[in-house]
């Protein structure tokens, strides 16, 4: 006896073709999509808010465009970490600055610091590791400069990713694992610092160009001395700067030379930095040379000045020239 196929059985029959091109038509247009905003990631280059649409859009293409993004945004960050190489050996040069710093806070730190001991002990170190401080941030900037561009393209990764993560608000990417990973890569590409330091310095910049020049050269001389001993730099203070001014024009004009003063008001370091609006723990003062280098050299050999420049406790400077006499305040 001949059967036929029910009903049911044919409309499967012929309906289940054009299912399955459905489905691939579907997956093509998906692919299409994934790839469109793959090349307009690409094509934003600096444009944040166009890259985190083209990976939203990505997202909300479902599964595969959650697939395809994340394994995209895996592939940037190998993609920036390429460039990133380790910095050059300075093992050597380190353990030497290491052993001259300790040898100069051991000088400070002395009660009975004497004129010959900073002379026969301190100035050769001093200038031992002024070389080799100077030889080691040598190679570091060398190093470093060639890094400029990828920690640009780093930087401008991890903000599209914090943007991202902000505006989108979809937990489909692991956008904190992102940031992470592109900041351990920031960290390796830029400069070790200190951030204090860093910015004690960035503010000294600001407040430079409204300083006399050749008082901030001895300023600035002064905090790179600071740091190649391991010390972190002083802030520039103007109203130090106004005081220790004041006091150098005071001896020049009076013909003294002492951190007493004989002009009324201004007896004592504290009494004119508080005149100048501000306060003081230590002074020093120098006479012979218009040169701030002569004056350092000058306060380095002598105990009570040196104990004054290199002193951990101090936050603040102020240096002030008028003719041959230079005053030079601390501030906490």
């Amino acid at each position: 006896m001949q059967t036929f196929p029910s009903a049911a059985v044919v409309l499967v029959v012929l309906i289940a073709p054009g299912m399955a091109d459905e489905g691939v038509s579907a997956q093509a247009e998906r692919q299409a999509d994934i790839r469109r905003a793959l090349l307009d990631y690409r094509t934003a280059r600096n444009h944040i808010e166009r890259r985190v649409r083209a990976i939203q859009a990505m997202v909300e293409l479902g599964p595969d465009g959650v697939e395809a993004a994340a394994e995209f945004l895996e592939s940037e960050l190998q993609r920036l970490g390429r460039p990133v190489a380790d910095p050059p050996p300075t093992a050597r040069l380190d353990q030497r600055i290491e052993q001259l710093r300790r040898g100069l806070a051991g000088l400070r730190a002395a009660p009975e610091l004497s004129r010959e001991q900073l002379q026969a002990i301190g100035l050769p170190a001093l200038d031992e590791l002024t070389v080799l401080w100077r030889r080691r941030e040598a190679m570091f900037d060398a190093h470093y400069r060639k890094l400029r561009r990828a920690r640009e393209q780093i930087g401008q990764f991890i903000d599209f990713v914090r943007q991202f993560q902000a505006e989108a608000g979809s937990r489909a990417l692991p956008a904190a694992d992102y940031v992470q990973k592109a900041e351990e890569l920031l960290a390796r590409a830029s400069k070790p610092e200190d951030p204090e330091a860093r910015r004690i310095l960035e503010e000294n910049a600001q407040r430079a160009p409204r300083l006399d020049r050749r008082e901030v050269a001895g300023m600035e001389a002064l905090n790179a001395m600071r740091m190649m001993c391991g010390l972190r730099p002083l802030l520039y203070d103007a109203n130090l700067c106004d005081a220790a001014r004041g006091h150098s024009a005071d001896m020049e004009a009076h013909g003294f030379f002492s951190h007493d003063s004989p002009v009324p008001g201004k007896a004592s370091p504290w009494d004119r930095a508080k005149l100048a609006g501000t306060t003081a723990s230590g002074e020093n003062i120098y006479r012979g040379s218009g040169s701030p280098a002569d004056a350092l050299r000058a306060w380095f050999l002598s105990p009570g000045h040196h104990k004054n420049m290199l002193s951990e406790s101090n936050t603040r400077q102020g240096l002030g020239r008028v003719g041959r006499h230079w005053t030079q305040l601390f501030g906490r």
